[in-house]
């Protein structure tokens, strides 16, 4: 597991289309450098970096 500043839950399941474009939130929006995705201990998760601040969020999604 990487290490992550913002934690954010989708009510959505996981696939590959959603790795790449950002959800419709305004908290997550400056996010947009993609660092890792896939299935780590916790389930199915996308890593994301705002490149000017340097923190990173990791977006969960649903357990297929």
């Amino acid at each position: 597991m990487l290490h992550y500043d913002v934690r954010v839950k989708l009510e959505a399941p996981f696939d590959y289309c959603r790795i790449f474009h950002l959800p419709d939130n305004p908290t997550i929006a400056s996010f947009t450098r993609l660092l890792w995705y896939g299935y780590d201990e916790e389930g199915p998760s996308v890593y994301r970096q705002d490149p000017k601040t340097g923190e990173v969020v990791r977006i969960d999604f649903l357990r297929a």
